[in-house]
């Protein structure tokens, strides 16, 4: 069983398109990171592309599809937000089992060896409440034609579609003619694409057709997660901090749009595959004259700045050369190291960081709160705005300090010491020490 991925460009030859992303480079990252952990895991990993798509992820960017397709310039004659119409053309392309797996999905362990018996595969079932309602509302009325496989999730008889994250199986004759069933659905409404969400007509002519003839077939279908979301709830998809304990993510929806987990996403990637984010900002200043701090990266680079910092952070005295490469190099794993220190119960130091401003809010008119602007390589400052707890915790962090001795100082502030009240100090203070943590504005060593 193969494993597939299809880009489309939607006839725009745009490099700046940032596909829903908070950026375009966003949109070029996760695509070299899912490419390259897929080929880490799978033997066959093949593209199918338009031409664009070929000169920027094969020609500039050097991605390793094991085989590139370019078919996709065959649907240019459809509208730009039919995103998925280039999916279902990969699809239709196929002659032997395979998995289809969207750009925005990382995995750290092969999705073939869970899958190479099934009939079909999906990411996952979820319930097709008010979101799925609300769209298909305003796209409803102005369709020609409706499937009859949609009949009864139109009536409001049933609930449940598939997410398509990943996509395929061994039924390969069963896609040829969902394929024919999506192609009629979208066809046969010509009249009506200029009158209607393109972005939203994709959920319908993919996986929600792709459920209902599954189930009007009666197919099998496995997932790789048996829990079922509600209505677009997808929690958890994009905790990069938890890999790889995690081995599957997918920046669907929002995700795309917070800045954290695009920082996180770009993290993963400079950390793990130096040369190709490299590549990528040597790439970006080819197509806009713009230049990075960190076009450089190679492994030994990378090691240097590490072992530079770990230095540092012990001495509690920062260089400002490179800082905040080095800040976000040393910030990977971090978060699960400090998450094992606290299971061992094992004592660790803390020290705050640079790279941060304190904004006080001085207008009177408002009830706002006091807040850090946190710089970014490449990206807009973060903001976060402090409670009181924090405004304490962040006084009492101006000096490296233990975590045990941390904690007796903050028992302090507390009117009672009860064991209720010392147990919901520690979680807090913890909870604290984690996202302080995430957001770069400490370091912890033992």
């Amino acid at each position: 069983m193969k494993i597939i991925q299809s880009f489309w460009s939607g006839n725009q030859n745009d490099f700046s398109n940032a596909c829903g992303w908070e950026s375009y480079r966003y949109n070029w990252m996760s695509w070299i990171l899912s490419c390259y952990q897929l080929v880490k895991y799978h033997k066959n990993v093949e593209l199918y592309t338009d031409a664009f798509g070929y000169k920027i992820l094969i020609e500039k960017l050097k991605l390793p599809y094991t085989k590139v397709h370019v078919v996709l310039d065959e649907v240019n004659h459809y509208p730009k937000d039919f995103w998925a119409i280039a999916k279902i053309k990969t699809f239709q392309q196929q002659e032997e089992p395979f998995l289809h797996v969207d750009g925005d999905v990382f995995v750290w362990e092969s999705l073939t060896n869970h899958f190479h018996e099934s009939n079909l595969v999906v990411q996952s079932m979820e319930v097709t409440d008010y979101y799925y309602q609300n769209i298909w509302s305003n796209i409803y009325p102005e369709l020609e034609y409706l499937p009859k496989e949609l009949a009864e999730f139109h009536n409001d008889k049933t609930n449940v579609s598939f997410n398509m994250g990943i996509v395929g199986g061994n039924n390969v004759e069963f896609f040829k003619k969902y394929c024919s069933k999506s192609f009629e659905f979208v066809n046969l409404n010509k009249k009506s694409w200029s009158r209607i969400n393109g972005l939203h007509y994709n959920v319908f002519f993919e996986q929600l057709l792709f459920c209902k003839y599954a189930q009007s077939k009666k197919q099998e279908v496995d997932f790789l997660f048996p829990e079922i979301p509600i209505d677009n709830e997808y929690f958890g998809f994009a905790d990069f901090h938890e890999v790889p304990h995690k081995t599957y993510l997918h920046l669907l929806g929002n995700y795309k749009k917070e800045p954290a987990v695009c920082k996180f996403m770009e993290l993963y990637l400079m950390k793990n595959y130096p040369e190709a984010y490299s590549n990528l900002g040597a790439v970006i200043n080819e197509f806009t004259g713009s230049s990075s701090e960190n076009d450089y990266l190679n492994p030994e680079f990378i090691q240097r700045l590490e072992c530079e910092f770990q230095i540092e952070i012990r001495k509690n005295s920062f260089s400002s050369g490179n800082f905040l490469l080095k800040r976000d190099l040393n910030n990977s794993g971090l978060h699960q190291r400090i998450e094992e220190l606290f299971l061992k119960r094992e004592n660790f130091s803390i020290v705050k960081l640079k790279g941060f401003e304190f904004k006080r809010n001085t207008s009177p008119e408002t009830d706002e709160l006091d807040y850090l602007v946190i710089e970014e390589i490449n990206s807009a400052e973060r903001k976060y705005k402090l409670d009181e707890f924090d405004e304490i915790l962040l006084d009492e962090l101006q000096n490296p300090i233990l975590y045990s001795d941390l904690l007796n100082v903050m028992k302090e502030y507390l009117e009672e010491h009860n064991e209720e009240s010392l147990n919901e100090l520690s979680d807090v203070l913890n909870a604290k020490l984690k996202n302080y943590i995430k957001l770069k504005i400490i370091s912890i060593y033992n």
